[in-house]
């Protein structure tokens, strides 16, 4: 049990220090330092408002969500356009929406990674089985792109990326999930149930990458932080993961019907 609460705790952090790195980068700065500080705060408290409930719900004696008062938490969705009406911001619109878009893009993976580590003791060596699915990709990709790369994807978002790589990626983990339906046993899964998951992986990954690509170019900028010296900031090793985590659940509790994690 302490094991799944850690691990619950250790992704609300990292989703955390994800809206940090986001909310510093898109939210405008451009009004009194006490609103600055306070409309960032505010970002990340809504943003990982879901996880912290789910916690609470799976592992309180007395969980809020039971006890009548959640539905007073609604009232927090006005708090982003209260607070650019005193803010004065010169973008107030962009404010609000980058708010509500650090729920959608971090908020929702970190509430899905919590009630996964959370619902059943397997959840973790799954959680743990997409990460490698993911890296599986990345790294083959990369190398399959050095070696024979030619074509390019989306030359202006990501000028590196091409599709002699992309396929060396997916194949890769596809070949991983084989691996997987031998080596996350536990997790009782079939061995096509596996490769789909590879696929979904490899696909969503790559589009997270990109997507993540498509903001930093937006931004001008190359890295999204330097929490990780020489490998930029969390968003930036965990771009592919964040985006993929939907993809995979909606594939697990709609595809495959299991619930055990949900």
């Amino acid at each position: 049990m302490i094991a799944r609460e850690s691990a619950a705790i250790l992704y609300i952090l990292v989703g955390i220090l994800c809206l940090w790195e986001l909310t510093g980068l898109v939210l405008v700065q451009d009004s009194r330092p006490p609103y600055n500080m306070v409309r960032r705060i505010f970002a990340i408290f809504f943003g990982v408002l879901p996880s912290i409930l789910i916690f609470d719900a799976l592992k309180s004696p007395y969980p809020i969500l039971n006890s009548g008062q959640a539905h007073w938490l609604l009232l927090l969705i006005f708090v982003p356009f209260v607070l650019e009406l005193r803010a004065r911001s010169s973008k107030p619109f962009e404010n609000m929406g980058f708010t509500l878009l650090g729920l959608l893009y971090i908020g929702l993976p970190t509430a899905l990674l919590t009630t996964m580590s959370l619902q059943d003791f397997s959840g973790r060596f799954l959680i743990m089985a997409i990460m490698l699915l993911i890296w599986a990709n990345d790294v083959f990709a990369y190398f399959s792109g050095k070696l024979m790369g030619k074509n390019k994807i989306f030359p202006h978002i990501s000028p590196n990326k091409t599709w002699e790589g992309t396929i060396g990626g997916v194949v890769s983990a596809l070949l991983w999930g084989v691996v997987s339906y031998y080596m996350w046993w536990v997790v009782g899964y079939e061995l096509w149930q596996w490769v789909l998951l590879g696929a979904v992986c490899a696909v969503f990954g790559i589009i997270g990458d990109l997507i993540a690509s498509m903001l930093k170019r937006s931004l001008k900028i190359k890295d999204t932080g330097n929490i990780l010296p020489g490998h930029g900031g969390l968003l930036d090793r965990f771009d592919a993961f964040i985006f993929a985590v939907p993809a995979v659940a909606f594939t697990i509790a709609f595809v495959f019907q299991d619930i055990r994690f949900f």
